[in-house]
Formats: C-alpha cells, sequence, structure tokens
C-alpha cells in the first residue's frame, strides 16, 4: 500500500517492504518588520512569508526491506541536485514543491563486514516556492 512519495521516494507497506515516515512537521512563518516609535508601542508591518519547512525521520532496515544505502543516496543525489519534487501524502499534494535541505543519519546496526543493516534518517526539506 503506497502512503505517499517525496519525487520518486516512495513511502509504501507491503508483505515485502515497509519504508514509512515518521513525526513529520510542517512550520510555516510570517515575517515582520517593528518600526519604532517614541514613547510608543512599536508598529508591527506584515512583509512577507518565509519558505514553509517540512521534516520527517525515516527507519531504514534491511530487516524491514529496504536498502539504507540505497536510499541514502537517492536522498542525498535529491539534496546536491536541488531537484524539485512534489510531497504526496494519500492524494493530497502537501505545499506546493520541496527540495531536500538538510540529511541527519544515525547508523543503527551494520553486519559483520561493516555492510549497513539499518539506520534512521532526518530528513528537512524547503518550499520551493512557484516563481
Amino acid at each position: 500500500m503506497i502512503i505517499g512519495s517525496l519525487g520518486d521516494v516512495v513511502f509504501k507497506t507491503d508483505e515485502k517492504t515497509v519504508q514509512v515516515f515518521s513525526e513529520m512537521n510542517w512550520d510555516s512563518k510570517a515575517s515582520y518588520s517593528k518600526h519604532s516609535r517614541h514613547m510608543k508601542k512599536q508598529l508591527v508591518e506584515l512583509t512577507g512569508f518565509e519558505a514553509d519547512e517540512v521534516s520527517f525521520t525515516m527507519t531504514l532496515s534491511a530487516f524491514l526491506g529496504v536498502n539504507p544505502e540505497t536510499m541514502l543516496k537517492k536522498l542525498e543525489q535529491m539534496k546536491k541536485s536541488g531537484d524539485v519534487k512534489p510531497l504526496v501524502l494519500g492524494k493530497t499534494v502537501i505545499g506546493s514543491n520541496w527540495v531536500v535541505e538538510q540529511i541527519k543519519r544515525k547508523f543503527k546496526s551494520t553486519d559483520k563486514d561493516g555492510t549497513l543493516l539499518s539506520c534512521e534518517v532526518s530528513v528537512t526539506l524547503l518550499e520551493y516556492p512557484e516563481r
């Protein structure tokens, strides 16, 4: 069952594979300027909006049918290339388009030869708004 996707990174569960995310956060922020006034409270003016950020965690595990090294390479390539991708959950497109801004890796286990078997990866996406 496909849960969603970030470009060609598919979040899914089936009889062979569990590749899902957890702890997804979607942050939006407005920008304000503060104007000082003599002996009065500051005036606050809405000046625009900052790019949204989405972050989530994925457990990549050979024990769950996922090759951690292959998936890490795919995410790293998305970050390095600046590829703009849609984020989809179910049938809903989340926000507009996104780029991978940051990847944090926590290696959990390897086999006797040092091959990565399981890791936790935290991904931060930055909104790439239409011009």
